[in-house]
């Protein structure tokens, strides 16, 4: 009986060891922006009230336009001029690599939204909170956490972005 019992206890034990490995693993595997980034799940922007549709209070947002798209009423297309914060902006997330947080971790308040506009529909893409990058779910609508290489960086080059 307790060879039994010694055999059951040394698989389980083996057993939990090499699921926390797989659990670290995903944990710390260094990701680009690209690879975090899904478009897939775009959640709609509301101009009015930002909070609506990212995970935290916004302190502020940035506008992903592109060069020669007509955004919402617009008559006139988008400058280079116009298009560059916007990519100042995605070129500052492509530039970390990222590591996952623990699902239970929660953004603050205060940071940016990053949405993308193109012709009349727009959606958030991110949230910064000043430490963790914030991305839209897959399927669920929840956002997901990531915590980038160098967040003193990614904070001072999106706060130096001047794009309200």
């Amino acid at each position: 009986m307790k060879n039994r019992l010694w055999i059951f206890l040394t698989i389980a034990g083996v057993l939990a060891m090499f699921c926390l490995g797989l659990f670290l693993g995903y944990l710390t595997e260094e990701l680009t922006y690209d690879q975090i980034a899904n478009y897939h799940a775009k959640i709609p922007a509301v101009s009015v009230d930002l909070s609506a549709g990212v995970p935290a209070h916004a302190g502020r947002s940035i506008g992903i336009l592109h060069e020669g798209d007509y955004p919402g009423m617009s008559d006139d297309p988008v400058t280079a001029e116009g298009a560059a914060p916007g990519r100042a902006a995605l070129d500052a997330l492509r530039g970390q690599k990222y590591t996952r947080l623990l699902p239970f971790s929660r953004p603050a308040a205060g940071g940016v939204a990053l949405r993308e506009v193109s012709g009349c529909s727009a959606w958030f893409i991110a949230y910064w909170d000043g430490k963790h990058l914030w991305l839209p779910g897959e399927r669920d609508g929840q956002w997901r956490g990531c915590l980038p290489s160098d967040p003193d960086k990614l904070d001072e080059m999106l706060n130096s972005i001047q794009n309200k």
